[in-house]
């Protein structure tokens, strides 16, 4: 009995050693200038954005989204702020994520950031993206990281020159990145294989129908008839995304190894080039710097990094600890999610029902007849207790994720059009769509709520209440800003993607008839949502 205990303490023991082992420093803080220099970037649009989306008075009824949605009560944000308070908050980030980058006070600043973002996400819950998503937990890894023991401005000032060299020998424990790499692997590979769920992933045509989408900066580019050239880059997501995780793991210099940075980056500043997804795009662009950590070391030093000793004295610290139950609690959270109804927006039947129930024919053709099948009950309401727990415990912490990452594409291949005209003195004027409807992503997602295409679970008895407050507020804004002094008469058209055609789920539907009076809008009619 003894001997097996001192063998299972000389195991413990050597798997301590091995997920602690040292690691350079200077990466590390590569990596920390990088998510500094972004964050000022995010928090500075979040700034901008302050005026439409979290201002109490703005797009969204935050009090309606409390009664809705009770968690996101769970921030800093409360109703009864101005919005001055808001763009304070927002700036004051910006100058905490300068703060980050140089350096200075890095822990502090990486807590008081983390908690602006988890408000900020919580608050404007309904138009919460990957984006969000993607930002919030860089700053989390910034708190558990061993980040800020070198490349600061404070180093710097002390020692000078001499700050290089002492910096290219610090070392620090290995066992928070690791976990990150962890993170990291798990949102590709659930991400990757998740979209093999996907029709349209599988027969090669979602990657036409995303670009097609309101988020893509040349939706109107894209035509069938690149379909073909599209395909390659669809199987090509399909097959890299599963396979990243190999660059943590292959030794230095393997030439998959660079083969897979290659895709990877080529992939990312694709989707930046071509998707309204800046920041989480980004971000994944700089992971490379830990990812070739021992690379980039060797190319600083001059001398390969495998010579020197990977002896560690380390000791798991409380900082280890969080980021370990964090990533395991986040793998549970993504494993039970295996068996999460697809609740976002109605199945596909039901959506068929849907257009046969209110006179859509444009769903109908001879290879896809409209069923002729009774309405579809709502989907089981909340998550079951196994995911409410892994998913309450994360979002006890502040995390907020699912890697369910354009697989849904088959239910949400929808467009919208609108045609806003004026009528005064017997006159109609057209007025450009812009001047009412936010078109940044988090203004197409809003959008998409005022047409049924839910992107968080409504109660249906909620939904109708939701979509007028939408477009009543909206009307709001856009007299606000514009100020005319006829009937305002807004149509829309919906859309639907595919790679055969578009055509319209609603064509011309008049959405809601207004008269501005100041900065209100006295709302003569609101189309019911069919």
């Amino acid at each position: 009995m003894r001997n097996d205990t001192k063998s299972w303490s000389l195991q413990l023991y050597r798997l301590r050693t091995l997920l602690t082992s040292p690691v350079d420093a200077i990466p590390l803080d590569l990596f920390r200038i990088a998510c500094g220099v972004l964050l000022f970037f995010y928090f500075f649009r979040t700034f901008l954005e302050a005026r439409d989306l979290s201002n109490p008075d703005g797009i969204i009824d935050h009090q309606l989204i409390f009664e809705i949605f009770w968690f996101s009560k769970l921030g800093f944000f409360q109703n009864w702020m101005d919005l001055w308070v808001f763009q304070a908050v927002f700036l004051f980030a910006c100058v905490l994520a300068i703060f980050l980058t140089i350096g200075y006070r890095v822990k502090l600043s990486s807590a008081i950031l983390y908690i602006i973002a988890i408000s900020t996400y919580r608050w404007n819950f309904i138009v919460m993206y990957v984006d969000d998503v993607i930002m919030h937990l860089l700053i989390f890894w910034m708190l558990v990281l061993p980040v800020g023991r070198t490349l600061t401005i404070n180093g710097w000032m002390r020692n000078g020159r001499d700050a290089w060299e002492t910096w290219k020998n610090v070392r620090v424990s290995g066992f928070a990145l690791r976990c990150l790499f962890w993170n990291l692997a798990l949102l590709y590979v659930v991400a990757g294989l998740w979209k093999w769920t996907s029709p349209m992933w599988v027969d090669g045509s979602a990657l036409y129908v995303v670009f097609k989408l309101p988020i893509s900066f040349a939706s109107e580019f894209w035509q069938p008839e690149h379909i073909p050239y599209l395909k390659i880059f669809n199987y090509g997501t399909l097959i890299l995304e599963p396979l990243i995780p190999l660059m943590f793991v292959l030794r230095k210099g393997h030439y998959l190894k660079y083969l897979l940075l290659f895709a990877f980056l080529g992939l990312h500043i694709g989707s930046v080039a071509m998707l309204d997804i800046p920041f989480a795009n980004i971000a994944c662009t700089v992971m490379p710097l830990l990812i070739f950590h021992r690379e980039l070391m060797d190319w600083i030093r001059g001398i390969s990094a495998d010579n020197r000793t990977t002896e560690s004295n380390f000791r798991i610290k409380l900082s280890d600890a969080f980021a370990f139950v964090m990533v395991l609690t986040l793998t549970l959270a993504m494993v039970s999610s295996v068996t999460l109804p697809a609740w976002r927006t109605p199945a596909r039947e039901d959506n068929l029902i849907f257009a046969r129930d209110n006179g859509y024919s444009a769903y109908q053709s001879e290879e896809n007849p409209i069923p002729e099948t009774r309405f579809v009950e709502d989907k089981p309401e909340g998550l079951g207790p196994i995911q409410a727990t892994f998913f309450g415990i994360l979002w006890c912490m502040g995390i907020a994720q699912q890697y369910q990452l354009f697989n849904w594409i088959d239910d949400r291949n929808y467009n919208v059009r609108y045609q806003i005209s004026e009528l005064l003195d017997g006159e109609v004027r057209s007025i450009e769509p812009e001047l009412m409807f936010l078109q940044s992503t988090r203004g197409v997602l809003l959008q998409f709520y005022i047409h049924g295409i839910t992107w968080a679970r409504i109660p249906r008895e909620r939904r109708e209440e939701l979509r007028n407050s939408i477009l009543t507020r909206t009307a709001n804004r856009f007299c606000g800003n514009n100020g005319p002094s006829g009937d305002i008469s807004v149509r829309t058209t919906l859309e639907r993607i595919s790679a055969d055609e578009i055509f319209a789920v609603k064509d011309n539907i008049l959405l809601m008839k207004f008269r501005c009076i100041g900065s209100t809008a006295v709302i003569e009619t609101i189309a019911s949502d069919p």
